[in-house]
C-alpha cells in the first residue's frame, strides 16, 4: 500500500489575522487531499449511522464520537469523498438522528456531496437497517439496475481511501458481493468467515453469538463492508428471516444466501487489521484513537516536522504545518491550529485553533487558543492566551500571564503575572510584573489602550476603560482610573507616611509607659 507524500498548497488568500499566506503551511494526505480516485459512476453507497452504541456509555450517538477531532461518521464520509464523490450515500439514522443529520449537515466539506438521510424506525439489526434504504425514494433508483451497492457501518473510523478504492471496483459479471474480511489473531466479537474446507470459497458469515466451539477457531473475520450487485441486494434482503439469538435480520446472512444460490463471492482479504477496527466501547475508542494519531504524527514527520517523543504528541486532522517545526514531548494541536516555519513547541502545551507564526517560540505549560503568536514571539512559560487575543511579531509575553481578547504589538514585552484582557498594546510597549486590567464593572467588559513605546511600572492596574498615551509613563504600584496623555507621568498611589518604631507597637512588644 502506498501513501502519497504531504504537499504544498497552492497560493491562497492571506489569513485575515496574520496575513500569512496559507502556502507556508505544509497539507497532510491523511484527511486533507483534495485529489480524488477516479469517479465510479455507477455505485450507491449505504452508511449504518442508526444504532445507539449502548456499550459506548454515553448519550452521544455512537457515530458522532470523536477521534482526531473528527467524528467517526465524518473520517468515513471523508474517505467516500475521495474515492467516489459522485455516488450517492443514503446515511440510516435512528438513534439521536436530528443531532447525526445536523453534524454531517453543518460541515461544509459534504455540501457537494449526494446524502440522502433515511430513518431505521426500530434498531431491529443491519439487514433490515440496509432494507430501510433499499425501500426508500433513494433506494428505488436502483430498482432493476445493474449498479453496484456499497454497504459500511459508521464505527468503522480507520477505513483507508486505498482499501476503499479496491472494493468498489466492478464486480465480476456473475458475482453476487464482493466481501472485505481480515484475520485476527484474537477474534472475540466478531463474525467468522466459514469456508469450503481450509482455502475453499465461502460458504457463510456466522455471528460470534450464533458460532458454535469449532467455528469460534476460526481468525478470518467478516469486516461488515460488502460490495452487493444491486440486483442481488434487494431481492436477498426481502428473504432475511430474523433466526438467531440476537431475533435480528443480519445482512450477513445474504453471504450464505448468495453461496446456496451459487452466485459469486469475492473475497477481498485486507492485510491489515488496525484499518477495520471497530469501536464499541471507550477502550475501543482509545485504542483507535491512539492508531490514528500515530498515522498523522508519522506522516507530518516525514514531511518535515521533528517530534522528540511521538507517542506523547497528539494532532488533530484538521491541524496544519510548515517545515522545521520542533515538537517538544506532550503537546495537544487541536481544531484548525497552524504552526509555521521554524517555530519551537515547548512541552505539554496545548493548541487549539491557533496560528503561531514562523520562528515562534512556545515556552513548557502555555496554553493558546482561538488566538495568534506572530512571528519570532515568545510565550510562557505557562501563559494562557484566551479566545480573540493576537500577539504582534517579536514580543515576549511571559510566564503566568492571561491575555484574552487583546491585540499587542509588535516588540512589546508583558514578561511576566499579568492580565490583559479586552486591550489594545501598541508596539515596543513594556509592562512590569504584576500588571492588571480591570475591565470589568459588573455589567460590561470596557476597553483598554495603552499606545506605541508606552512604560507601565510593576503592580499597576488600569480601571478601563482608560487610555495611556504614546510614550507615556505609569509609575510602579498605581492604579490609573483616568487617561494618560502622551509623553506624560503618571503616579496614582497613597503618599507614603513613615512612623518611628510603630512596628514594635503592632508587634506588642513597647512597655505600657512608653506607649
Amino acid at each position: 500500500m502506498t501513501v502519497r507524500k504531504a504537499f504544498f498548497l497552492g497560493a491562497q488568500p492571506e489569513s485575515p489575522l496574520t496575513g500569512l499566506p496559507q502556502s507556508r503551511y505544509l497539507q497532510s494526505s491523511m484527511t486533507h487531499s483534495n485529489l480524488h480516485s477516479p469517479v465510479v459512476k455507477s455505485l450507491g453507497v449505504i452508511v449504518l449511522a442508526a444504532g445507539q452504541g449502548k456499550r459506548m456509555k454515553s448519550s452521544l450517538p455512537k457515530v458522532l464520537h470523536s477521534i482526531a477531532g473528527e467524528p467517526f461518521l465524518h473520517l468515513i464520509l471523508l474517505r467516500l469523498r475521495e474515492t467516489c464523490p459522485s455516488s450517492p450515500v443514503a446515511i440510516v439514522v435512528g438513534h439521536g438522528r436530528e443531532a447525526v443529520e445536523s453534524s454531517v449537515r453543518a460541515d461544509p466539506r459534504f455540501a457537494d456531496m449526494a446524502l440522502t438521510f433515511v430513518v431505521q424506525p426500530e434498531q431491529l439489526g443491519t439487514g433490515h437497517a440496509v432494507r430501510c434504504a433499499m425501500d426508500s425514494d433513494w433506494g428505488k433508483q436502483f430498482t432493476g439496475s445493474s449498479k453496484a451497492i456499497l454497504v459500511l457501518p459508521g464505527d468503522l473510523p480507520l477505513i483507508r481511501r486505498e482499501m476503499l478504492a479496491e472494493l468498489i471496483q466492478p464486480l465480476g459479471r456473475t458475482s453476487a458481493l464482493r466481501m472485505l474480511t481480515t484475520d485476527l489473531v484474537e477474534p472475540t466479537g466478531y463474525g467468522r468467515v466459514i469456508r469450503r474446507g481450509t482455502r475453499g470459497g465461502v460458504l457463510k458469515i456466522v455471528e460470534e453469538k450464533d458460532a458454535s466451539a469449532r467455528e469460534r477457531l476460526v481468525r478470518e473475520v467478516a469486516t461488515s463492508i460488502y460490495c452487493f450487485a444491486a440486483g442481488f441486494l434487494k431481492s436477498g434482503l426481502s428473504k432475511l428471516r430474523p433466526t438467531n439469538a440476537q431475533n435480528e435480520y443480519y445482512l450477513t446472512d445474504l453471504v450464505a444466501m448468495a453461496s446456496r444460490s451459487k452466485k459469486g463471492i469475492e473475497v477481498l482479504k485486507w492485510e491489515q487489521p488496525e484499518d477495520l477496527r471497530g469501536i464499541n466501547d471507550p477502550w475501543e475508542w482509545s485504542e483507535a484513537g491512539r492508531i490514528l494519531n500515530r498515522r498523522i504524527v508519522r506522516e507530518w514527520a516525514r514531511s518535515g516536522v521533528y517530534f522528540r517523543d511521538p507517542e506523547t504528541v497528539w494532532i488533530d486532522s484538521s491541524v496544519k504545518f510548515a517545515e522545521g517545526v520542533y515538537v517538544e514531548p506532550g503537546v495537544l494541536f487541536r481544531g484548525k491550529t497552524e504552526v509555521g516555519s521554524g517555530a519551537k513547541i515547548g512541552p505539554q502545551c496545548v493548541l487549539e485553533n491557533a496560528t503561531i507564526g514562523e520562528g515562534a517560540a512556545l515556552k513548557a505549560g502555555s496554553v493558546i487558543v482561538d488566538s495568534v503568536v506572530g512571528d519570532q514571539s515568545q510565550v510562557g512559560p505557562y501563559a494562557h492566551l484566551r479566545p480573540g487575543s493576537e500577539v504582534g511579531p517579536q514580543s515576549k509575553i511571559g510566564n503566568f500571564v492571561e491575555l484574552k481578547k487583546s491585540r499587542i504589538g509588535r516588540k512589546t514585552s508583558i514578561a511576566h503575572l499579568s492580565y490583559v484582557g479586552d486591550a489594545e498594546v501598541g508596539s515596543e510597549v513594556n509592562i512590569g510584573c504584576g500588571f492588571v486590567t480591570c475591565n470589568y464593572d459588573g455589567q460590561k467588559k470596557h476597553k483598554t489602550i495603552i499606545e506605541d513605546r508606552a512604560f507601565v511600572g510593576s503592580d499597576c492596574q488600569v480601571v478601563a476603560p482608560v487610555t495611556i498615551g504614546q510614550g507615556a509613563y505609569v509609575a510602579s504600584g498605581s492604579t490609573v482610573t483616568e487617561n494618560v496623555e502622551a509623553d506624560a507621568l503618571a503616579i496614582a498611589r497613597s503618599r507614603q507616611i513613615n512612623k518611628p518604631g510603630y512596628a514594635r507597637v503592632i508587634r506588642g512588644e513597647m512597655p505600657s509607659k512608653e506607649k
